[in-house]
């Protein structure tokens, strides 16, 4: 009987260690990057949407996105990824992908040279 409980103590500690203590740790670090988010940092919200922070009000935990010109106020919890010190991550060029860009970007000129004659 005693083997049995201590079967189950062992299996919730495990139980603990494996799962809900991680999720924790996640937890307070995005509510430590939402807390931190301050105007001119690039961010990227739950739904994708690329921009810069203009505004944040800490009492009505909102802030304003300028996205191209376009503000939108969202729930600091809408916010995904911060960049670090507000700049943008520029992706990352493969030599593929550059041989890609200028095959296309060649295309473009082209289709324009034509339309023009």
């Amino acid at each position: 009987m005693n083997a049995n409980i201590l079967i189950l103590i062992v299996f919730i500690a495990a139980m603990y260690f494996i799962m809900i203590r991680p999720q924790q740790k996640a937890q307070k670090k995005r509510q430590a990057m939402i807390s931190n988010v301050q105007p001119g940092a690039e961010i990227v919200t739950i739904g994708g949407l690329h921009g810069t922070v203009s505004s944040v009000n800490k009492e009505a935990r909102t802030f304003e996105l300028d996205a191209e010109g376009i503000v939108l106020v969202f729930e600091l919890s809408a916010i995904r990824q911060v960049s670090k010190d507000g700049n943008s991550v520029a992706p990352v060029t493969t030599p593929d992908t550059k041989a890609e860009t200028e095959t296309e970007t060649k295309a473009i000129e082209e289709d324009t040279n034509s339309e023009d004659k």
